[in-house]
């Protein structure tokens, strides 16, 4: 059995737990002596304390690493607490959401992969009430959820959270044929009195959806007239990578050093690394940074006052901001990778599944929230929009990410449909690149037509 299988068969029925709070929780709900009642409601607020205590120094009841038995044991229970047991068994002390550790560990088990499908927490809640009627007699029950989608900062415990936020990855312990994203090497910083207009240059190719971040977000906060651009081909050269083609229509010579290839301003440096977007300093004549994810927090933190637009980091939303790209990084920008470059088919499904789980998360966070972080679009959301960009007319097909379509979507496309609007956003994105990019150097490279528009 499985652990996914394992929890469906406890969540169905939290009695089975062996966690010891459960019978607690249940004798409170069972009191019909207020001395009884006030025991056993004490117990389990101390039960709660005590566990959110631990909580405090290890991410999950065994440790740091993985969830055991024991946090599963507990999940089940908890689960249903916010909306069942505090008001159906009167444990109106604190919701679980009140407490500093307890409520994050819930969302961190919560939104672990195909965890969220187990139980349906509505149909719980109305079972629940229904089947009390000594405590329900009326015989209506509460539609409110709590929103399990949320972010949380249990990542504070995992070390790998020292790493930028949603920008690289290892490679240990990858299954055969799984894709690995290499690292950047160069990792530069600007710093706001070292941001002057005209001093630094981007170098970007359209078809690719790290570098549409760079896009993005230079239109977004207008900075077309600070930091200049050069746009690449679509297609690379099969030997020497990235390159500058002039001579075809809508795209640029190199304006630093007129060179052909990308790889010949690496080499200028001594390095030996191929890949873009590339952050360059004109003065200085010496690449700052390669990695997207810093290079759009610089443009946002460190041009700030040649700015046209709000913050796209505001530091109220900050660690939320950091939360969500990491997911977000993980499960949908790098996943769709994970599934369209996998040569291994059981590790193909599994990128398939989790890219998917991650749509339908959206899908609810999107039906309470107009952004991801709220009322106004952030860093987060530049960061999402190019991979569900190629969505429907690229991975769907190129990436066999065949389950759902973004125009399929109600509150996802809603969310699409806004950020297209926003000032910027057409102008730096090119879905006929985008195309060309990914499709014309594959297989028979034919383009393919459609799909029809949204």
């Amino acid at each position: 059995m499985t652990e996914q299988e394992h929890l469906f068969r406890l969540t169905q029925d939290p009695d089975a737990t062996p966690h010891p709070i459960r019978k607690t929780i249940r004798d409170a709900g069972d009191a019909r002596e207020q001395d009884a009642y006030a025991r056993l409601y004490e117990d389990v607020f101390d039960q709660l304390d005590a566990l959110d205590g631990r909580l405090a120094e290890q991410r999950f009841l065994s440790g740091d690493t993985e969830p055991s038995a024991a946090d599963w044991a507990l999940y089940v229970v908890l689960l249903r607490f916010d909306p069942i047991y505090y008001g159906l068994f009167k444990l109106n002390r604190d919701r679980l959401q009140d407490f500093p550790q307890l409520g994050d560990w819930l969302r961190d088990l919560y939104q672990r992969p195909g965890i969220s499908e187990t139980l349906d927490l509505t149909a719980a809640v109305k079972d629940a009430y229904i089947s009390r009627p000594d405590l329900n007699p009326k015989q209506t029950w509460p539609v409110g959820l709590p929103d399990y989608d949320a972010p949380h900062r249990r990542g504070r415990f995992d070390r790998t959270a020292l790493r930028a936020s949603g920008t690289e990855e290892s490679g240990k312990g990858t299954r055969k044929g799984a894709f690995v994203r290499g690292k950047r090497q160069h990792r530069g910083g600007i710093s706001p009195d070292q941001a002057e207009p005209g001093r630094y240059h981007l170098i970007v190719a359209d078809n690719c959806p790290w570098c549409h971040r760079c896009t993005l977000t230079r239109a977004i906060l207008g900075l077309q007239d600070v930091i200049s651009m050069d746009t690449l081909y679509f297609r690379r050269d099969p030997d020497r990578g990235w390159q500058f083609r002039p001579d075809i229509e809508g795209f640029d010579a190199d304006s630093l050093h007129g060179v052909r290839f990308v790889r010949e301003l690496y080499e200028r440096i001594g390095s030996t690394e191929k890949s873009v977007p590339i952050l360059w300093d004109k003065r200085e004549d010496t690449l700052v940074n390669n990695e997207s994810a810093e290079i759009i927090r610089m443009m946002d933190r460190s041009f700030r006052t040649f700015a046209h637009a709000p913050s796209l980091t505001p530091a109220d939303l900050l660690d939320e901001i950091d939360w969500y790209n990491d997911w977000i990084w993980r499960d949908i920008n790098n996943g769709s990778y994970k599934a369209g470059f996998s040569s291994n088919q059981m590790v193909y499904q599994g990128a398939f599944q989790r890219f998917f789980n991650a749509l339908d998360r959206l899908e609810r966070i999107f039906a309470q929230r107009q952004f991801l972080c709220g009322d106004r679009m952030t860093e987060a959301d530049v960061r999402l929009f190019p991979t569900l960009f190629r969505l429907d007319a690229v991975y769907y097909t190129r990436f066999k990410l065949n389950r759902t379509m973004v125009k399929d979507t109600v509150h996802l496309k809603r969310w699409f449909a806004e950020m297209l609007e926003v000032p910027g956003v057409m102008e730096a994105s090119n879905l006929e690149r985008c195309k060309q990019g990914y499709f014309g150097r594959h297989g028979n490279e034919i383009v393919p037509i459609g799909p029809a528009d949204r």
